[in-house]
Order: structure tokens, then C-alpha cells, then sequence
């Protein structure tokens, strides 16, 4: 039997919700069907954060729930959903209640996957989340919380934990354990220690999940401000190196300098969480350079002898190798793999003008200046270099807010430039 919540005994309330997902919630009640806001939702209200997204799962069919609204469309092809289109752009996503999650595989005798019907019930819905404060509903008929897995004692404890058996739930999609790390990192909750150790068990199966997966969970990782904590649980249980097994050239433990490159790794995501939380939106292409930099200076430090020419030759080579080497198994967009690659080469040239204190213009007028001087700013602060005054005068007056004010918005120009 599920725990019921009473609204006396919760916080959360109807002008708390947005008003499109109220409209969609009480358009289902008000034709006899269940309706709940699930998942994160509920979890962000109740830790007193406003949801990027309010998902709604109901007993209603997806057919149902597109009579029901003339603004939608059914998407997806196993599991089937809907998308309610409102004004400004907003959609509300509702979803019939399932008996299991769309990675999880139902095998007969003879290993034939078996195409079966996913709908179920309330409870079942809860049971296939990934961790339990994630498997909270709130009913919008009485305005109860309905608490199947005891997601309510595990937020008020702060710990993160799987729903059912951590080695079955990470067998059946591994990529659950970069959701445990990012719901940790996220909120700063203690993993329980059953499904921590199930990490450390089964961090090797994520090399069976679908690249692209991997691509859109570990990205999110790193834009939602808290990339600092996440890679460093994910250096801690290893997961990292079984998703990137040569970052153990740079980050693990038995590598040149590893504890000095694990400092820098960290120290650059830190401020990148601090732009996210400031409001700043960051390039795809930053992220990948920030992720790939301490890898390339590993590498590049193992041929200390090269001459000056060569190690510029051999650096711009081995750019390019690391980028696509780490990230092409997991078919990251081409444009921004090149990017970061254009803004990593484009550093030499950056630490070039800094000697003859000027940035010619033709380096200026390149489409990648502006991300190029942002990571070039990022990895000076990380790294307790002063910036020069000559780059802080070249670019807008907001790129970083940890430049003094004094040099913001102001340029210097070659003496070739009218």
C-alpha cells in the first residue's frame, strides 16, 4: 500500500504549478481519469526549487489524451506520449502510466525480445523510475502526495537511492548510474551505500548502452550547474574511465601529474557551474574544450624534449586526435567536436598577441574569437593565471564577471588598423 500525503502535510501548492500543466491536469480529472504530476516535478517542489518541466502521467490511453486535446500530437513509436502545444512555445508532456522503462527489455525462452503492452498502473509507474525521490506523484484530485517507494523519507533524509535492486536496475540500463551521480551532484544527497556500491560493480556496463544515450546523459552532466560535483563522483567510482578509458592518462590515479590535472579538470568545470548559475548559456564547444584540456596537456607533456617548432606542430596534431579520439564513440555533433577544436589551437595564438601585447585584427574578426578568449579567460582564472590586459580589452564587457571592471569593454587595436 502506498503512503498517502495529505495536502496539511506537504508544501506544495496549485499556484506553485504552471498554469498549462494545471490546465492539462484538471481537463483529465475532469473527465474521470487519474492525473498526477510526476517525476522531478514533484521532487523540485518539494524541495522548494521551480521545475524546468511539469510532466503529467494519467490511466488515460494516448488516443485519450489527444481527444481530449485539440492542441496535441502523439509522439514516439514503443512508448507512445504526448505533447500538449500551448502559446509562447510552453509544452506539457503526459504520459500513460507504464509497467516498465522503455530500456528495459522483456526476454522470452528462447531470448526473443517481447513486444508487450507498457501500460500499467499507478504503482507499477513508480516502481520502473530510476531512484525513489523521482517516484513521487501528486494528484491533483485531492491534492495528495502518493508515495509508493518512500521517495518522501529518502528527500527529507537526503539520500539517493534506486528504486528495488540497484544490480538488477543497473543491469537493465546502466545509464542509471549517470542519472544517480547527477541526481547527487544536483542536490548534494548522500548516495546510499548499496547502490554506490553497485556503481563500482557495474560502472563497466555502460560501454553496452547506445552511444548517443550516453552522449545526451553525460552533456547534461556538465550543463545544469553542478558538473563539479558530478565528475568528481564520477572519478571517484570510476564510472568516468569506463565511459573515457585513456582520461586515466590524464586523471587517474598512476598518471604523470594526476593529481595536478584532476585539480585543473575540476577547477575549470567550477567555473563553468559558476557562469551556468549566473545566468551565462555556454557553447556546447566550451564544454568539450574544458573536458578534453587536461587530457591534451597529459599527452603533450609526455614529449618534454621536442623543440619549440615541433611541440607546436606535434601540439596542433595531437588537438585534433584528442578530441575526435575521446568523443567520436559518442558521435558528439561535428560542429561543435571542430569548434573546440579551433578554440583549443586558437590558445598558442591567443598567448602569441599577450607577448606582443596586440591581437591583430584578422585574428579578432575569426567566428571563433569570442568562445576562443572565453576559454582562454576560464583556464587562466583555473589555473591562477593573471589575464592580460590587451585580451580583457578585446571583448564584451560581460564575457566574464570575474575580469576587473576597469578593462571591461574597452579594445586595443593593431597599429595596422585605421
Amino acid at each position: 500500500m502506498p503512503v498517502v500525503i495529505p495536502r496539511s502535510k506537504h508544501p506544495i501548492s496549485r499556484s506553485m504549478i504552471d498554469e498549462e500543466a494545471l490546465k492539462v491536469l484538471y481537463r483529465l480529472h475532469r473527465h474521470g481519469f487519474l492525473s498526477c504530476l510526476v517525476g522531478g516535478s514533484v521532487r523540485d517542489l518539494l524541495l522548494g526549487k521551480t521545475p524546468k518541466d511539469f510532466d503529467v502521467a494519467t490511466n488515460a490511453h494516448p488516443h485519450e489524451i489527444h481527444a481530449l486535446f485539440k492542441n496535441s500530437r502523439i509522439i514516439g513509436r514503443r512508448f507512445r506520449l504526448v505533447h500538449v502545444f500551448f502559446r509562447g512555445g510552453k509544452v506539457v508532456e503526459v504520459s500513460t502510466f507504464r509497467s516498465h522503462s522503455e530500456f528495459e527489455e522483456t526476454l522470452t525462452d528462447d531470448g526473443q525480445i517481447l513486444k508487450t503492452d507498457s501500460f500499467g498502473t499507478p504503482q507499477e509507474d513508480a516502481l520502473r523510475r530510476d531512484i525513489t525521490i523521482n517516484g513521487l506523484l501528486y494528484n491533483i484530485a485531492d491534492f495528495t502526495i502518493i508515495d509508493y517507494v518512500s521517495g518522501k523519507a529518502d528527500l527529507d533524509r537526503k539520500i539517493i537511492r534506486t528504486i528495488g535492486d540497484p544490480d538488477e536496475k543497473f543491469k537493465q540500463d546502466p545509464v542509471r548510474m549517470i542519472r544517480v551521480i547527477r541526481h547527487a551532484a544536483r542536490t548534494g544527497f548522500h548516495i546510499e551505500e548499496k547502490t554506490y556500491q553497485a556503481i563500482l560493480s557495474h560502472r563497466e556496463e555502460i560501454r553496452k548502452c547506445s552511444p548517443s544515450r550516453v552522449r545526451d546523459e553525460f552533456i547534461r552532466e556538465l550543463k545544469e550547474g553542478a558538473a563539479t560535483s558530478s565528475l568528481r563522483l564520477m572519478i571517484e567510482t570510476g564510472l568516468i574511465f569506463s565511459l573515457f578509458p585513456d582520461l586515466r592518462r590524464a586523471l587517474g590515479d598512476d598518471a604523470i601529474s594526476g593529481k595536478k590535472n584532476r585539480q585543473l579538470f575540476l577547477s575549470l568545470f567550477g567555473l563553468i557551474d559558476q557562469l551556468m548559475k549566473a545566468g551565462r548559456l555556454i557553447p556546447e564547444s566550451i564544454l568539450l574544450a574544458c573536458f578534453v584540456s587536461p587530457f591534451i596537456r597529459a599527452v603533450s607533456s609526455e614529449h618534454p624534449f621536442l623543440g619549440k617548432r615541433e611541440q607546436s606542430l606535434y601540439r596542433t596534431q595531437t588537438i585534433r586526435w584528442a578530441v575526435r579520439h575521446l568523443l567520436n564513440p559518442f558521435s558528439y555533433p561535428k560542429g561543435a567536436k571542430e569548434m573546440a577544436i579551433l578554440i583549443l589551437m586558437a590558445q598558442s595564438n591567443l598567448r602569441y598577441s599577450t607577448q606582443r601585447e596586440v591581437v591583430p585584427k584578422r585574428f579578432r574578426t575569426k567566428k571563433y574569437f569570442k568562445e576562443a578568449v572565453l576559454f582562454f579567460g576560464i583556464e587562466a582564472e583555473a589555473t591562477g593565471r593573471k589575464i592580460p590586459q590587451v585580451i580583457r580589452r578585446t571583448v564584451p564587457s560581460d564575457l566574464l564577471p570575474w575580469w576587473p571592471k576597469e578593462f571591461r569593454g574597452r579594445r586595443k587595436f593593431s597599429r595596422s588598423e585605421p
